[in-house]
């Protein structure tokens, strides 16, 4: 179990429920012994926080989400690739992608690429039809058993397969092509050499009585989605939210621990090899089975090349750490998000916007430096309320470690509170900065389908932010404040230092990081124009592997300030940075971007001073950060 996972585990478990909820779940039959399904009903997680699934079995996937729809189910599941498909997705390419047959390697590379930005989009995609996606897994994967070794494109001519249900996806073998024929018990007579199965029980004594060798190739797989109803959703307790996210979590991890299992028994058997596609006739196949003309082809193919770079890209070796600070830094929170006032500090918080809004703070520990993992606190006894009250708590507690810097920590999309205290720990560790650090958390849905909610939350917090700074620097002038920005966090922060230039603020801001900003290139560009007139120094960083940069890029159909490559943004006021890293947290993650990182906010050291080497875009430098 992810150490992550455990900790959130444990801190609901230290939750007092304040009352049980019932969830109405609705299971179509074909679901009915799903393994993720079982791990749900069962979850120990979900006993802890006070939730009982309650399972609504209904006949097919389209009675599932008819269930949702009238409001006769709170959760349902159903798979996002079988006859709904079109309901729930707009066909996108990055989501195609993880639908097409042929395309994996292994089972592995099945529940890595549902993890990449190919995850990601599949679940943006279905929130489209107005569903809030919470998990994607592996309900079934499909595999070919064949006589021969599968390696080309040719071998697929020479197929003539029979089914382990007596009906194969005719239109699936043929465009690949294979001869769809026959029974599962017409392997080896009548001219079958290739079965397709699911590795049920009577497959594996049907191989052992086989004579010679047989290769086993990953066909296709299905996904499957739990979505719950809006309505009820927003209804949920923050800590019934979060207990059924991490219940899903760790049902998606059984899922897939109990395919990988049958898969293993199964290549037990003396006589079963696995196979692997060549790459070339796996695009190829894959990309014929699903349709589709050769523009299509030519994006989805360059799409998947990111996802395998993000998946099995390389590690970058870690850098030496910086000289350790003097002392640690105190971190605390601030936040405009409503207090529920129950359970632990970790799902304290919930994601609505309340009008009037109140602010909180409180202080969450100094972490020693290159600790590892931050550990998530208890809630404190008391939090600080207002305005007046947080800017001098988060004053005194600067000034008693020392310092008189405080960088403020701005999330993005997808974030609930718990993941903006962990943010905040783990930069404290890791960064050495010589000041306190302060989390500001809007209020994000915390949820991959709840990009518009989450717009919406961040526009209303910006003057929220920009209250609390101001408060700040009116009873600590002499104290110098930084910034660094995630996603759609930068528009906060765009937006802020905007508003403090116009106004001809005397507020001493040092270093603003725009960490994979999330906004559209002309808009960062234009309002940068205001912004660049206060601060010392801003920086861009920016990547062409990013995840969810690369879906933003899809749903918005025009590249971001995030965007690297090809499409990284070069512009005056801010020094941009090519980072060519994957995943979407880089720049907190990535030893590379860490160490660069800590040259901008402990030393004020421009690009030209941090052995980058320099690119030109249009007579403009940039800088590159290689993998």
């Amino acid at each position: 179990m992810p150490l992550r996972l455990a900790v959130i585990l444990a801190l609901l478990c230290l939750a007092a429920p304040a009352g049980a909820a019932e969830i109405r779940l609705a299971v179509p039959s074909a679901f009915a012994e799903d393994i993720f399904v079982k791990s749900l009903l069962a979850s120990k997680i979900l006993a802890g926080a006070g939730v009982t699934v309650a399972p609504k079995p209904v006949a097919s996937d389209a009675e599932a989400l008819a269930a949702l729809e009238k409001g006769e189910a709170d959760l349902a599941v159903f798979a996002l690739d079988g006859e709904n498909r079109r309901a729930l997705q707009n066909s996108g390419a990055a989501t195609t992608l993880l639908t097409r047959p042929f395309m994996f390697k292994s089972a592995e590379e099945v529940f890595l690429m549902q993890d990449s930005f190919l995850g990601m989009a599949a679940t943006a995609d279905a929130s489209r039809s107005g569903l809030f996606p919470l998990k994607i897994w592996t309900h079934s994967i499909a595999y070919l058993l064949t006589h021969e070794p599968i390696r080309s494109e040719e071998d697929f001519a020479r197929l003539k397969v029979a089914a382990e249900d007596g009906a194969p996806d005719a239109r699936i073998l043929s465009a690949a092509g294979a001869h769809p024929a026959g029974a599962m018990s017409a392997m080896g007579r009548d001219g079958a050499n290739a079965i397709e199965t699911h590795l049920g029980d009577e497959i594996s004594g049907f191989a052992a009585s086989m004579n010679g060798k047989l290769y086993l190739t990953i066909g296709w797989q299905e996904t499957g989605l739990l979505a719950a109803a809006p309505d009820s959703w927003r209804r949920a307790r923050e800590i019934e939210k979060n207990a059924i996210k991490t219940a899903a979590e760790q049902a998606r991890a059984d899922a897939n621990s109990g395919l990988m299992a049958r898969q293993a028994a199964f290549l037990q058997a003396p006589n079963v090899e696995f196979n692997q596609l060549e790459h070339g006739a796996q695009m190829e196949l894959a990309m014929r089975a699903g349709g589709g003309g050769e523009a299509a082809m030519t994006e989805e193919t360059a799409l998947w090349r990111k996802a395998e770079i993000e998946v099995h890209g390389q590690t970058p070796a870690a850098t030496a750490a910086g000289p350790k600070m003097a002392r640690n830094s105190p971190v605390l929170f601030a936040t405009d998000r409503n207090d529920e006032k129950m359970g632990n500090l970790a799902t304290r918080f919930g994601a609505r916007r309340l009008d009037p809004f109140e602010f909180s703070c409180g202080y969450l520990g100094s972490p020693a430096r290159h600790s590892g993992e931050p550990s998530l606190p208890a809630a404190p006894l008391s939090l600080v309320k207002g305005v007046e009250d947080c800017a001098r708590e988060i004053v005194a507690r600067t000034r008693a470690a020392g310092a008189s810097k405080i960088l403020f920590v701005i999330h993005g999309f997808n974030i609930d509170f718990s993941g903006l205290m962990w943010r905040a720990l783990q930069v404290a560790s890791d960064l050495d900065y010589d000041g306190a650090i302060v989390g500001w958390s809007w209020p994000s849905e915390g949820s991959a389908f709840s990009y518009a909610y989450d717009e919406d939350s961040n526009a209303w917090s910006e003057p929220h932010l920009a209250e609390l700074v101001s408060e700040i620097a009116a009873i600590a002038p002499d104290f110098q404040i930084d910034f660094v920005a995630h996603s759609m966090g930068n528009r906060i922060l765009l937006q802020m230092l905007r508003e403090f230039a116009q106004a001809k603020s005397s507020i001493r801001i040092g270093a603003a990081v725009f960490a994979a900003p999330d906004i559209s290139q002309d808009v960062f560009r234009e309002q940068l124009r205001q912004a660049r007139k206060i601060g010392a120094l801003r920086t861009l960083y920016a990547s062409e592997y990013d995840r969810a940069i690369l879906i933003s890029e899809s749903y918005h159909k025009a590249p971001r300030a995030g965007s690297g490559g090809a499409n990284i943004l070069v512009t005056g006021g801010v020094e941009s940075v090519d980072t060519r890293l994957s995943g979407h947290s880089y720049v907190f993650d990535e030893p590379k971007a860490i160490e660069d990182f800590r040259k901008i906010v402990n030393r004020e050291t421009a690009a030209t001073g941090r052995g980058l080497p320099a690119r030109e875009k249009a007579g403009a430098a940039y800088w590159v950060i290689e993998p």
